[in-house]
């Protein structure tokens, strides 16, 4: 069995190399990736490589470089040259200090790259022969059984993943730990572990696992191995060693790094969630056991839009903010009118704004989300009572898999329980989302200084379509809807009797009291200075 290296400063041109090589019975083993001659002397010098495939230009240490300094310190294998059509000058360099071929890199193709690897395998065996078979293994790899076992690995893996789920401590009770697991962390190994999971709207991967792997090799250059398991239907962890002597990688950047490149080269839409590397076994399944405590919260659109730290865990119980959604959409019983169906779905939708920020695990967004449902079918004042069942959606909160999922549920039940109110929707439909969660955003900041630029960024529009959607879908402008919004929380401040009227004017974010009283006297037909207290 003879190890290759492959090497190049393109994450693209080593993921294609890689998939080139018919790695099963072919006599062949893949040893790593790197990205500069630098980086390959010292993989060399630890996995013992036997061929090495190298660029030519590349940054800190070039392909000829690299082949002269191998030469010096002995390399008794083989190097195959990639190079570009206007490389000839230094291919013919690297040649005469001794690589074997090369191949131009916009025409590789299996069936010729397979056959010049023959031939060097043909070589090193004539060379070898009688030789005594070489055993330089990287230090600490892996030992026992499982030397070189590619599923053993992975089979371990799987099995360290299910100890982190199914205990609640590192305590091992009884038979627990399954034979043969000790044995895959040997001495000297830095294991970084990611979670990897895929949307159920994600059109099928075929070989996602196989597929994670091949990007892993490429993107973490200078790692001994990186393996991919699948765990679950939409789930699969992925782990990468390096030598406890080699540079410290950034986990967070490289769970980006693979995200982008999953859907760059496969086309797959991917969440990661990364944990601190670990030295031994017990370490590993406490980071294992962290991924699976944040894990939940990539069921929340904000925690998915990048890689997702282990360091905070899902929270199982809300605070403050979100008891005060949970109350106000019990209180916000949906009445027969459009208005009051539309005011408990906007309840619901804060409900899961608030889940999200206190990092609430989603089973008990959906506990208290079921609970705003049965309270909602079963109002006197809608009457729908008899006619809406209720099983069909509890259950559909139940299944779902992303809030995104939830907000359109609450969305369709509130248009079915309007139907059943005798209200016409296709006059009064419910409002896109960017619109709801621009009037949820407005909501939670009219005391600051909001500018429509800022409500744009965050629902992720123009400032001019939103501006059009939000006039279209509400019959008002944003700057109106922010001015009606002040006005009642500053008639309800001034209701209390315990707030001057300059005191509510600024805390509605009104430091103009000429402004504040023109807008309130055309909103109540009163100024703020009539406003009866109880």
């Amino acid at each position: 069995m003879y190890k290759v290296l492959i090497i190049d400063d393109e994450i693209i041109v080593r993921q294609a190399v890689k998939s080139l090589i018919h790695w099963d019975d072919s006599g062949f083993a893949y040893a790593g990736a790197a990205s500069n001659g630098k980086n390959a002397i010292e993989m060399l010098n630890r996995t013992g490589a036997d061929i090495v495939i190298t660029d030519i230009k590349m940054p800190e240490m070039d392909g000829i470089e690299l082949i002269k300094q191998m030469k010096a310190e002995g390399f008794d294998g083989e190097t195959l040259v990639l190079s570009n059509y206007n490389d000839f000058e230094l291919v013919r360099e690297a040649l005469k200090q001794g690589a074997y071929d090369y191949l131009l890199k916009l025409t590789l193709k299996t069936e010729n790259f397979m056959k010049v690897l023959g031939e060097m395998k043909d070589r090193l065996d004539k060379r070898r022969s009688g030789q005594p078979k070489r055993m330089v293994e990287a230090p600490g790899l892996i030992s026992g059984a499982l030397q070189n076992d590619a599923r053993a690995i992975r089979a371990s893996l799987a099995a360290l993943d299910r100890e982190a789920e199914t205990l609640a401590s590192r305590v091992y009770r009884g038979n627990s730990r399954e034979e043969g697991m000790a044995c895959f962390l040997g001495e000297g190994l830095r294991i970084y572990p990611f979670i990897v999971r895929v949307p159920k709207e994600q059109q099928p991967v075929r070989d996602l696992d196989q597929s994670l792997e091949t990007l892993a090799s490429a993107l973490f250059t200078g790692s001994s191995w990186a393996y991919a398991v699948q765990t679950a239907e939409l789930r699969y962890f992925l782990a990468v060693a390096y030598p406890e002597g080699a540079s410290a990688i950034d986990p967070r950047e490289s769970a980006d790094r693979l995200i982008s490149l999953a859907a760059m080269y496969h086309g797959a839409s991917i969440h990661a969630v990364y944990a601190a590397p670990a030295s031994n076994r017990d370490e590993l399944v406490n980071e294992l056991h962290r991924l699976r405590g944040a894990e939940p919260l990539l069921f929340y659109k904000a925690y998915r839009e990048a890689a997702l730290a282990s360091d905070r865990p899902a929270a199982t119980g809300g605070n403050e903010e979100f008891r005060k959604a949970e109350a106000l959409l019990h209180d916000t019983a949906p009445g027969p009118a459009q208005a009051d169906i539309e005011g408990w779905a906007y309840a619901a939708y804060r409900l899961m704004d608030a889940a999200a920020a206190c990092r609430l695990h989603p089973f008990a967004l959906k506990r208290a989300l079921n609970g705003g449902i049965w309270s909602a079918v079963n109002a006197a004042e809608l009457r729908c009572r008899e006619e809406l069942n209720t099983s069909p959606w509890l259950e559909r909160v139940e299944d779902a898999g992303a809030d995104q999922e939830l907000k359109q549920a609450v969305s369709e039940l509130a248009a079915e329980m309007a139907v059943l109110a005798d209200k016409d929707m296709t006059s009064s439909p419910l409002l896109r989302e960017e619109v709801r969660e621009a009037l949820l955003y407005l909501e939670a900041h009219y005391a600051d200084r909001v500018s429509i630029a800022g409500v744009a960024a965050h629902v992720g529009l123009s400032e001019p379509y939103l501006c059009q959607l939000f006039k279209a879908e509400t019959g008002r402008s944003m700057v109106s809807q922010l001015n009606e919004i002040r006005m009642e929380k500053a008639y309800e401040l001034l209701a209390s009797g315990r707030y001057l009227v300059k005191q509510a004017s600024l805390e509605v974010g009104i430091h103009d009291p000429f402004y504040f009283n023109r807008l309130f006297k055309k909103r109540f037909g009163i100024s703020p200075k009539k406003v009866k207290q109880p």
